[in-house]
């Protein structure tokens, strides 16, 4: 392989630097403050963490993962790429999310639909439980979601990336290869292709999880002892089939649609 796998992967799927951005908002619509202390929850090449840490000079990071190869691969191009006194306000830990650490947050998230791998009820409460109990006082904790009619199909959807001029052409594939509606189990795959070839580099990450629902994890989050879950729905381009604009809006209903992006943000109030 010419390219690291999670190179290509950041390259087509993160935008780390505009997403914490985007958490930090989340953050101050609803306590009108910055959050300080932020936790990345099955963090892998901990690329959120990083950026966190950059945006201001008081900011601090805790990165969970269990697996190894992403966070070595984060070390040697992340880490330490950030100056000294940056990454001595990161900490990536070798951990399980749902054991959880000692130090409180004021933001957790656990993004690209990573918590979807765990597909029992009662293994979902517990990790939203720790994460409840992980949190300060008017702490946030925030998920997305992903949905929609084409999640229950089979198909191949497909990407030019633009990821640098002096950069070889790469296509990226998101594919989903089957759906049970019983058990909502699904598995997915990435593949990309890199410059002229023709051959993929197939299954670079694949994925074997349950497609949790919006109602679920709302309820759920209510139980593990938060306050309120709000949805924020992703909304559209006028006359661009319906891709999203990256804008998310607070909503209590919406129109069912093919392919949606939501994010849950879960509080807990002051006590």
């Amino acid at each position: 392989m010419p390219f690291n796998k999670y190179e290509l992967y950041e390259a087509s799927v993160l935008d780390a630097s505009e997403d914490v951005k985007l958490f930090q908002k989340f953050y101050r619509n609803q306590f009108k403050k910055d959050p300080l202390i932020y936790r990345e929850d099955f963090c892998g090449t901990f690329a959120h963490s990083t950026e966190w840490v950059k945006l201001r000079d008081k900011n601090k990071a805790y990165a969970l993962d269990l697996a190894l190869e992403p966070i070595e691969y984060g070390f040697k191009n992340h880490f330490s790429k950030l100056t000294k006194d940056q990454q001595s306000r990161l900490w990536v830990l070798k951990r399980d999310v749902l054991t959880g650490i000692r130090e409180k947050a004021d933001l957790i998230t656990a993004m690209n639909f990573s918590y979807f791998c765990l597909k029992q009820r009662e293994s979902l409460k517990k990790y939203f439980q720790k994460v409840y109990y992980s949190l300060k006082p008017n702490g946030l904790f925030l998920i997305d979601v992903m949905g929609g009619s084409e999640m229950q199909m089979q198909s191949i959807e497909q990407r030019r990336i633009d990821w640098g001029k002096k950069k070889p052409k790469l296509i990226y594939f998101w594919e989903q290869k089957n759906f049970d509606p019983i058990t909502h189990d699904a598995n997915f795959s990435i593949h990309f292709k890199v410059g002229g070839t023709k051959k993929r580099i197939k299954d670079a990450f694949t994925y074997d999880w349950r497609l949790w629902t919006l109602p679920e994890l709302r309820e759920i989050m209510i139980e593990a002892g938060f306050k309120k879950a709000d949805v924020y729905w992703e909304g559209s381009h006028r006359n661009n089939n319906g891709d999203g604009n990256g804008i998310f809006t607070k909503k209590e209903h919406e129109q069912g649609c093919e392919v949606w992006i939501a994010y849950i943000a879960a509080v807990k109030s002051e006590k």
